[in-house]
């Protein structure tokens, strides 16, 4: 069965109302991760989703935290010799310690500086914590079957460090590699004044469109995971004729279900996929260089963020929670390929 609900990460409380409304119009749910006997600081629209049971909280068990510090530790022992900038000592930031399995504390020591507050908290340098919180993320929604999201475009580019337990090399950019990590971006999809719909609005919409949203769901994530799996630049030119026909097909027919909303101007909404240079070689403008943009077909496009060292290993066990979707809601975040390397690269060199 393939996912129908999103998981938000990095943080507990939503950073953004809008990010939330947009979400729930491709998904029937947004859960988050809340630690036993904390209590989200949430607003009366985010609560009024949460009565609707639209956004749901997620407490941990032992087996998240189990095999979150299982991951965690192999990701570490992998860059034990080429540490990458961000997840050197800098700023701080906390994780609670309901996220936390206890035997994780003395690897801590070896890896990073920190300490526990007076509430109890454990302060680590903000990047190794988002660290933590990208592998918890990763194996959170692998157990529920649950597709990622975030508002955070930093988040959302350091991401596949995390989730490809740093496949990549320090030089991001190699148009000689057998594949890369890329960013595939449907656009004009999410209504722009999102945020100024209530919850009630929203709560009407979605009930009454649940079979338009789960077909555009549906055909972006065939495409993608499809795209992943390809090796063969026929095969990919017939992919490029047929699913992205049947994506565009299913958004135009999402779009037209909005009612008042359809004339609005609308979000991207993108994804990260591996994919292999040889399907990259279908589209022209990416022949000479994967990491331009280029335009599939008229709101679709696509674009490299970054080389795998080995590209075998990237596409071996793919799994629901590999998925991490972005809902740009800053106009600033369009060409999401070129922002994203720019960040991945700082923090694995800068």
């Amino acid at each position: 069965m393939k996912p129908n609900s999103i998981l938000y990460y990095p943080h507990i409380e939503f950073q953004n109302e809008a990010w939330v409304k947009s979400s729930l119009l491709l998904w029937d749910h947004v859960y988050r991760i809340v630690p036993e006997g904390y209590s989200p600081n949430d607003s009366d629209e985010i609560k009024a989703l949460v009565d609707e049971d639209l956004v749901r909280d997620i407490k941990l068990d032992d087996k998240d935290r189990e095999e979150t510090f299982e991951e965690f530790l192999k990701l570490c022992d992998r860059i034990e010799n080429r540490m990458p900038a961000g997840l050197i000592s800098s700023d701080e930031d906390r994780i609670h310690p309901g996220k936390i399995d206890n035997r994780l504390y003395p690897f801590l020591d070896l890896i990073g500086d920190h300490f526990i507050d007076e509430d109890n908290w454990l302060h680590l340098s903000k990047e190794l914590a988002r660290g933590y919180m990208f592998k918890l993320s990763q194996v959170v929604a692998r157990i529920r079957n649950l597709n990622r999201g975030t508002d955070d475009l930093d988040a959302w580019s350091i991401n596949p460090y995390f989730s490809e337990n740093a496949n990549f090399g320090d030089f991001l950019q190699d148009p000689t590699a057998t594949g890369f990590f890329c960013s595939v971006t449907l656009e004009d999809i999410v209504p722009q004044n999102i945020g100024e719909v209530s919850a009630r609005e929203l709560v009407t919409f979605v009930n009454k469109r649940k079979d338009e949203r789960k077909l555009l769901r549906e055909k972006f994530d065939d495409f993608t995971n499809h795209l992943a799996k390809i090796s063969n630049i026929q095969h990919a030119g017939q992919v490029n004729e047929d699913f992205v026909k049947e994506l565009l097909d299913s958004k135009e027919q999402y779009k037209k279900s909005m009612d008042h909303w359809r004339n609005i101007k609308c979000l991207p909404i993108t994804t990260g996929v591996p994919v292999s240079l040889t399907a990259l070689g279908t589209f022209a403008t990416l022949t000479e260089d994967p990491f331009g943009i280029a335009s599939i077909a008229g709101s679709l496009t696509i674009g490299a963020i970054c080389s795998y060292v080995d590209f075998y290993r990237a596409k071996k066990n793919r799994d629901p929670s590999y998925a991490s979707y972005l809902i740009s809601i800053d106009k600033l975040c369009k060409n999401v390929t070129w922002q994203s390397y720019i960040r991945l690269e700082e923090f694995i060199n800068d």
